[in-house]
């Protein structure tokens, strides 16, 4: 199951991934205990949390 963050993510791809996380988005922000306010040691870029723009 995806989390609301990352489906409200202007980032998000599907399929658990996205522009971040590009083979898949780390346990830890699929399960809510990290916002992704902030770059994780483990990407690839400096890519966070942006919410879709409505």
């Amino acid at each position: 199951m995806i989390p609301v963050l990352c489906i409200n993510c202007r980032f998000y791809i599907g399929k658990s991934k996205c522009k971040a996380f590009t083979k898949k988005i780390p346990p830890e922000i699929l399960e809510g205990k990290n916002d992704h306010s902030k770059p994780l040691p483990n990407q690839d870029n400096e890519i966070v949390f942006e919410p879709i723009k409505k």
